[in-house]
């Protein structure tokens, strides 16, 4: 209680010094106004208050654009010299025309301006035109070096996953068969040659591998668009790419500078798509009711603004064999986590991971969320002499990953379809099981290891902007023992 009170007494003494040392107030001036004949703003009226004044920006009036003069060629074979100073005579143009230019160009251009013109002679003759000021320079199309800029990571990359099962079963039998008048050879026989073996075995295996070899990739295609070889020595001064600062730099004609930049437009526009996907994990345990499953149906009879599609083999096998749901609002994604509360009409549901993925286009996205589990196993070396022996143990760590993973390769269409690849795992601890191992039970040493169950699918489906596919119907039995009652009585 002293120390308490003390404190107060303390921060009550150090405001007093503070308020003890502020100078005092300057005395009003003889015209200043009196406090008195203020008027409180409290009682001022809000409808005394003008409304704001609120107007529009100015916008200037449009200038017209200058009209550009336009002309009229018609030509038949006519030499490409002679009609380009034709031209530059009428426009009123200084023209430098190369002496190495030849060829004849045919023409009928009506009410055009000079650059659509010089445009479709360039097609018509190799040639290459560019401005100086007031003069205007033709000169042929020979290669010439241009620099690209491409935004993109330097990166190679390659995913793979393996998913296999594969089951053995090897039994052992006796025949039983014996001829008549030979019982004694034939039982023989049997003895010796009984133990036939038969084996029983399925395996599925399904491998899906992807590379991305971007920069790779984008230099053996300029290659191909200028007609050289992946292995021609030119290349290598043709086609220059540094991946690390994202420049390309390319020695070709103007119009194959043309095609390459229409092609890395189109690249780097695909290339350049992502999307962002949602996946809710979830884990129902079915009532007595629908034992069978889920009944994703009566998920649109309750509303939130979701439709049930689906789509069987058939007739069309266009479409895949999987359902989903439409949402209606395409922007809002505000019912699905209603949509997963009304699966508890089938059960106790229990979210597992709800994880969102930015993916890019055709770019593995892999989400891991697992504990290392840490087992060990026991070696036993034993070392006898005549006397004795030495049993040597050498126990190794191994780690085995438990939880959840998902794997998610999209390739997104201009029309804002998504192709998926989904592959989600789940892995759990079911028990542990001890090394049989006799080496170890002589010296009463466990090695336990664990037991993983693992539910897993993998499956490519097929998707708009705002659809809900649903992947599901991996059922597990389980039963759960339990003993209730009053201890000491229940025994």
């Amino acid at each position: 209680m002293i120390e308490v009170r003390w404190i107060r007494y303390l921060l009550l003494a150090v405001l007093l010094a503070g308020t003890g040392c502020a100078p005092s107030p300057p005395r009003p001036a003889s015209g200043h106004v009196d406090r008195s004949q203020r008027t409180d703003a409290s009682h001022l009226s809000r409808e005394t208050i003008p409304p704001l004044v609120r107007e529009a920006p100015v916008v200037p009036e449009p200038t017209p654009a200058l009209a550009q003069d336009t002309y009229s060629v018609v030509v038949t074979s006519a030499p490409l010299d002679e009609l380009l100073f034709a031209l530059a005579r009428d426009a009123h143009f200084n023209i430098d025309v190369h002496p190495g230019l030849s060829g004849k160009v045919t023409l009928n251009a009506i009410d055009q301006t000079l650059l659509q013109i010089l445009d479709r002679i360039a097609a018509q003759v190799p040639i290459r035109y560019h401005f100086e000021d007031e003069l205007l320079v033709i000169e042929p199309d020979q290669p010439y070096l241009r620099s690209y800029y491409i935004d993109y990571v330097n990166l190679a990359r390659t995913s793979k996953s393996d998913n296999s099962v594969s089951t053995q079963i090897a039994t052992t039998g006796r025949s039983a068969i014996r001829n008549s008048g030979a019982g004694a050879s034939g039982g023989s026989s049997g003895g010796r040659g009984g133990g036939s073996f038969r084996s029983n075995s399925s395996s599925t295996s399904v491998t899906s591998s992807s590379e991305n070899r971007f920069w790779g990739q984008l230099r053996q295609n300029i290659s191909n668009m200028l007609g050289l070889k992946v292995d021609d020595e030119a290349t290598g001064t043709d086609v220059i790419i540094s991946a690390e600062t994202g420049l390309i730099t390319v020695r070709a004609t103007q119009t194959q500078h043309l095609h390459i930049q229409e092609y890395l437009d189109r690249l780097m526009t695909n290339a350049q798509r992502q999307v962002l996907i949602e996946a809710t994990v979830l884990e129902v345990e079915l009532n007595n009711k629908y034992q069978f499953g889920v009944d994703w149906s009566k998920i649109a009879d309750k509303g939130n603004g979701f439709s049930f599609t689906q789509n069987l083999l058939g007739s069309n096998l266009v479409n895949p064999p999987v359902f989903t749901l439409n949402y209606a609002d395409s922007k809002s994604f505000g019912n699905i986590s209603a949509t997963v509360k009304m699966l508890q009409e089938f059960g106790n549901v229990k979210v597992l991971s709800s994880p969102k993925i930015m993916a890019i286009n055709n770019q593995t996205a892999l989400l891991k969320v697992v504990n290392n589990i840490v087992y060990f196993t026991v070696e036993a070396d034993t070392v006898s002499n005549q006397t004795t022996s030495t049993t040597t143990f050498t126990s190794t760590p191994h780690t085995v990953p438990v939880g959840f993973v998902m794997s998610v390769t999209p390739q997104i269409s201009r029309e804002d379809a998504v192709t998926l690849i989904v592959r989600p795992t789940i892995s759990r601890i079911t028990g542990f099981v001890n090394d049989p191992n006799p080496d170890l039970a002589r010296q009463n040493i466990q090695s336990r290891v664990p037991e993983i169950q693992i539910r897993e699918m993998e499956s490519v489906l097929r998707v708009r902007s705002g659809q809900v596919a649903v992947l599901g119907g991996l059922i597990q039995d389980s039963i759960d023992l339990n003993d209730q009652g009053i201890p000491g009585l229940a025994d």
